[in-house]
C-alpha cells in the first residue's frame, strides 16, 4: 500500500535512531555495550585479504582442502568460461 488511510503518519525512524539526538544517544549505545572505536576496526579489516575476513568472521578456513582438512589449496591457473551457445545450423540453397 502505497498511499495510507486518513489519519495515518509513516514513521521513519524511531527509539535510538530517531534524527533527534541521533550521535548522542548512539555513542551511549557504545559505551554501555563496551564498544570500541568502530573507524578503528575498520581500519584492521581493511588490510585482511578476502580469505582471512572470511575465517576471521565464520570460522572456515577456505585455503585448506575440503577432503582431507590437512592439505591447503592453492590455485594454479585461471579457467576461462566456455561460450556455451548452439552450434549455427547451415542451410543448402538449390
Amino acid at each position: 500500500m502505497h498511499i495510507l488511510p486518513r489519519k495515518f503518519v509513516k514513521i521513519r525512524h524511531y527509539g535510538i535512531l530517531s534524527n533527534r539526538n541521533r550521535i548522542t544517544k548512539l555513542k551511549r549505545c557504545k559505551s554501555v555495550l563496551g564498544v570500541k572505536n568502530t573507524s578503528e576496526s575498520f581500519k584492521d579489516i581493511s588490510k585482511l585479504t578476502a580469505a582471512e575476513l572470511l575465517f576471521k568472521i565464520t570460522g572456515i578456513n577456505i585455503a585448506k582442502c575440503p577432503c582431507c582438512n590437512k592439505g591447503s589449496m592453492a590455485r594454479k591457473r585461471k579457467v576461462d568460461p566456455k561460450i556455451c551457445s548452439p552450434p549455427v545450423k547451415m542451410v543448402e540453397i538449390e
